[in-house]
């Protein structure tokens, strides 16, 4: 095949979709999250602008669908970071397709040029000239697929910190802690008793445990009232 023909036929391959073309397999891919027996979308939440009209809008819902049985979206916040994500990866597979029939187009535009210099090249020869004929146009394809990557990730992640905050359990209440009697009981009827008779009092008793241990009886025990 001449490079005129190649490329041209080059241009009609990259402007092809990779989605299914016919009504069965464009309803299989938009219904493929029904099998796990979950919730699916039948019509497609972003706008018909947000697609080119080469690509088929179908092939996205059913990508789309396929997320929504894995992570099971609930309400509209979680349903648009989902959406956001699953856009973020069509957009990069785009890119992908795009970055490959780039290439096709620069071997077979420069394939008789290069052949006057390297007559017995091989496959992986053109390839590594096409790179080279591509390199500025590579380099923001690559861009662009680090922002698309880091879009997806982000996304997913804020969708699984808001899915994990619904599970988290209400705090229990904490029970009343418990205050630590005092040594002298004090019924609420009762005056409290100066600061210097509990000193006296805690004298006395500190008093009473040394003679108690020195003469082997338990440290609490108190001689009877008269």
């Amino acid at each position: 095949m001449s490079s005129e023909k190649r490329i041209e036929a080059n241009r009609r391959n990259a402007l092809r979709s990779t989605g299914p073309r016919t009504p069965e397999g464009k309803a299989r891919s938009a219904q493929n999250s029904t099998t796990h027996g979950l919730s699916s979308l039948h019509r497609n939440p972003l706008a018909a602008a947000c697609f080119l009209q080469m690509e088929d809008q179908d092939q996205y819902l059913g990508m789309l669908n396929q997320y929504l049985a894995t992570y099971e979206p609930q309400g509209q916040h979680e349903l648009d970071l989902l959406t956001e994500a699953v856009f973020a990866k069509f957009r990069q597979q785009r890119l992908w397709a795009a970055e490959a029939a780039q290439l096709e187009v620069a071997i077979a535009k420069d394939e008789k040029e290069f052949r006057k210099t390297l007559p017995n090249a091989d496959p992986r020869a053109h390839l590594a000239n096409g790179i080279a004929k591509s390199e500025q146009i590579l380099k923001l394809y690559l861009r662009y697929d680090a922002q698309l990557n880091r879009i997806y990730r982000n996304c997913l992640k804020d969708l699984r910190d808001l899915q994990a905050q619904r599970h988290i359990p209400e705090p229990e209440e904490e029970p009343t802690p418990i205050e630590p009697k005092s040594e002298i009981e004090i019924t609420p009827n009762e005056p409290k008793p100066a600061p210097e008779e509990q000193a006296a009092e805690e004298k006395r008793r500190a008093f009473q445990r040394h003679i108690n241990i020195n003469l082997g009886r338990p440290a609490d025990w108190e001689p009877p009232t008269p």
